[in-house]
């Protein structure tokens, strides 16, 4: 009887392993799989930040184009006030294109950051799995090995 004690004892610390081993990977598969994700956000984030720039930029530069073409219709020259009002509506509207630009960058490196950070999720989830492992199969040969010096000392 203690033999099979000992094998049953070896069959659960092997099944046991095995669990910990398949849980760890499927944990790293689907860690991998959120970075992938937020990669992919980052990208999309970075691309709609920069043509939601340009489309400010493009808006704004045209509605000052139509200012300065009517104030040329009306005989008003391209001197003093105009000329400031021109200067500090380019310096906003290149001003709002950088702003918009910037929000974007942010919010795709904090998602790279969520990348990188479910990656090593992953990989520390690999390392639990294999310590998980070999921890059950050393508590499974510690029984077996109790079971059969038990019996040989019974």
């Amino acid at each position: 009887m203690p033999v099979v004690a000992a094998v049953a004892a070896i069959i659960a610390a092997v099944v046991a392993a095995t669990g910990s081993i398949m849980s760890a990977r499927a944990q790293s598969q689907a860690a991998k799989f959120q970075a992938k994700v937020a990669e992919q956000q980052a990208e999309r984030e970075r691309l709609a930040a920069e043509t939601e720039a340009d489309t400010f930029r493009r808006r704004h530069s045209r509605l000052l184009g139509t200012s300065r073409a009517r104030r040329a219709g009306s005989n008003i020259t391209g001197e003093g006030s105009p000329l400031l009002v021109d200067e500090q509506s380019a310096a906003e509207i290149e001003l709002g294109f950088r702003t918009i630009l910037s929000g974007g960058t942010a919010r795709a490196t904090r998602l790279e950051q969520e990348a990188r950070l479910a990656r090593f999720k992953g990989k520390a989830a690999l390392t639990a799995g294999a310590f998980e492992a070999g921890s059950s199969l050393l508590g499974g040969l510690s029984k077996a090995f109790g079971a059969q010096t038990t019996a040989a000392g019974g």
